[in-house]
């Protein structure tokens, strides 16, 4: 191993080894100015020219310093023997050299990449794990999911719009899936169970249907635009509610019918109405929540007073087909309930 004082701008910075290597900030320039280089970087010879393994920052914002030169550490690929090839090595060299740095979801994504085409994944796992440390512990298999993804997926992650977990989701989606929803995608921070909600119906529906996932989308969510001016949170809502009735048109309409209905019977009162799971039956369940004996005295008169709410037929004959509007029975009859 020797150190070579070199001129920045005779150093090769461009290996895809270094692949977390951002431009340098002025934090950096700073430094060098007032204090000097005080880490080498790490560089081995190629073609009697030194390539960066380590240190491409230090080389950018030298190159911008009149007169500074680059101290740099040679070392050399050790061989076969090593039991890594010249590119997982260059690979591991750099995990090394940044040993305690905080690792965040898209670092990971990064560093899996270059691995990832130079050997099998668990094999990228095993060498790894001790430089990438409790980072990839705690998401070892979100990596491996996310890894299946096509490339194109990583902005995705890379933006914040989705999360390494989110790749459950997505497993499976091509270039052409991700690029159909990506509007979508990339106009609110996902988590990985919205994702799931708004994502799974709608490949459902267009397994279902034997179209295509961007057909389907455009065809669900053509009511919902990003420049409606909705929050994020409304826009996920709405997202995921046209990706449900796209998947159960039947048992969505049927939620809104007796949702319109409800609100109609309870209306002024604190009792609230659902329907049985799935529309299995035509009992509709009322709930109170209580504190006192004056809410229910009040209750008592106002379930009297619901009791002949016109509504209430409507109700029950959603579950056995006989809803006003025409749509299709969910499920079976049974008594009703209060």
């Amino acid at each position: 191993m020797q150190h070579l004082a070199i001129h920045p701008r005779d150093a090769d910075v461009s290996g895809d080894s270094l692949f977390w290597d951002s431009p340098p900030d002025d934090a950096l320039a700073r430094s060098l100015t007032e204090m000097g280089q005080m880490v080498p970087a790490l560089a081995e010879i190629v073609d009697d020219r030194p390539r960066i393994l380590a240190g491409r920052a230090r080389v950018l914002a030298l190159r911008r310093l009149p007169g500074r030169t680059l101290d740099a550490r040679i070392i050399a690929w050790p061989g076969p023997g090593c039991g890594a090839s010249p590119e997982v090595w260059r690979g591991l060299v750099y995990l090394a050299s940044n040993m305690g740095h905080a690792v965040d979801e898209a670092m990971l994504v990064k560093a899996g990449r270059y691995f990832a085409a130079h050997i099998p994944v668990p094999e990228f796992l095993r060498l790894a794990g001790p430089y990438l440390g409790p980072a990839l512990r705690a998401g070892s298999r979100r990596l491996t999911d996310w890894l299946s993804l096509p490339p194109a997926a990583d902005e995705l992650l890379f933006s914040g719009a989705v999360p390494l977990a989110g790749a459950q989701a997505l497993a499976g989606m091509d270039g052409d899936d991700l690029a159909a929803l990506r509007p979508w995608l990339t106009a609110a921070r996902w988590s990985a169970n919205t994702l799931a909600r708004f994502v799974t119906p709608l490949r459902e529906a267009a397994r279902a249907s034997g179209r295509t996932l961007g057909e389907t989308a455009g065809e669900a969510l053509a009511g919902v635009g990003t420049d409606q001016g909705l929050s994020p949170n409304d826009l996920i809502a709405r997202l995921a509610a046209a990706a449900k009735r796209a998947r159960y048109p039947v048992l969505t309409g049927l939620e809104e019918r007796f949702a319109a209905l409800a609100r109609g019977v309870s209306r002024g009162t604190g009792f609230t109405l659902s329907p049985s799971r799935g529309f299995e039956s035509d009992a509709v369940t009322l709930e109170l929540r209580a504190a006192d004996a004056a809410t229910l005295h009040t209750a008592a008169a106002d379930l009297a007073r619901m009791a002949t709410h016109p509504d209430w037929q409507a109700l029950w004959s959603l579950a056995r087909g006989h809803d006003p509007d025409g749509a299709a029975p969910c499920g079976h009859g049974g008594g009703h309930e209060a």
